[in-house]
C-alpha cells in the first residue's frame, strides 16, 4: 500500500456518504444537495490527485490499476442511481441513458472476467476514449447536482462517448481473448 492506494481507498469511504447525501436530499433537506454535490468534488479531486501521484513519483501498483477503476466505478454508479432516484431533483438524465452508462459499466466488467477466464491475466488500461468518458459522466452529475439548465448538453456528449467507449472496449477485449495484440 502506498499514498496513492490510501487516497483511492478514501474515495470508496466517500461513496456511501455521498450516494446518502444525494438519496435523502429533498424539500426537508435541501443541504444535503450541496454536501453531495461537495463530497462528489473531493472524490474526482482524489481521483486526480492518487493517479498524478502515482505517475509523478512512479508509485503505480498492482492494487492502484485495480482500485482506481473500482472507485471510479462505484463513485459515477452510485451518482447515476442517486440521481434516478432522487425524487427532488428536477433536472436529471432520461432512464436509458443511465442504462447505458450502466450497461457499458457491466459489460466491461464481464468483459474483464472472460479475459481473466481465458487468458490468466488480467491487464486494466484504460484509453482515452475511456477517460473521456469518465470526465464527462464525472461532469454530468456535477451540473445535474448544480441545477445547471443546460445539463442536456452534458448528459448527451456523455451518452454517445459511453457507447463509443463501450464499443471500444469490446473490440480490444474480443482481439485480447483471439490473441490478437490490442
Amino acid at each position: 500500500m502506498n499514498l496513492p492506494n490510501y487516497i483511492t481507498l478514501f474515495r470508496i469511504v466517500l461513496v456511501p456518504f455521498f450516494f446518502s447525501f444525494l438519496t435523502y436530499y429533498n424539500a426537508e433537506h435541501p443541504f444535503f444537495r450541496p454536501l453531495a454535490l461537495t463530497l462528489f468534488l473531493i472524490a474526482v479531486a482524489t481521483d486526480a490527485l492518487d493517479g498524478l501521484i502515482a505517475r509523478s513519483f512512479r508509485k503505480q501498483t498492482e492494487l492502484g490499476t485495480f482500485l482506481d477503476p473500482l472507485a471510479d466505478k462505484l463513485l459515477l454508479l452510485s451518482g447515476f442511481f442517486g440521481i434516478l432516484f432522487s425524487t427532488a431533483l428536477t433536472l436529471k438524465p432520461p432512464l436509458w441513458i443511465v442504462i447505458v452508462i450502466v450497461f457499458r459499466d457491466l459489460l466491461i466488467v464481464c468483459g474483464l472476467i472472460i479475459i481473466f477466464l481465458t487468458t490468466n491475466q488480467i491487464r486494466i488500461r484504460p484509453n482515452i476514449l475511456g477517460k473521456l468518458t469518465t470526465f464527462f459522466q464525472m461532469l454530468t452529475i456535477v451540473v445535474v447536482l448544480s441545477g445547471w439548465s443546460y445539463a442536456y448538453i452534458s448528459w448527451w456528449i456523455t451518452v454517445v462517448l459511453t457507447i463509443a467507449s463501450c464499443i471500444a472496449y469490446l473490440v480490444r477485449g474480443i482481439k485480447l481473448v483471439n490473441n490478437v495484440p490490442a
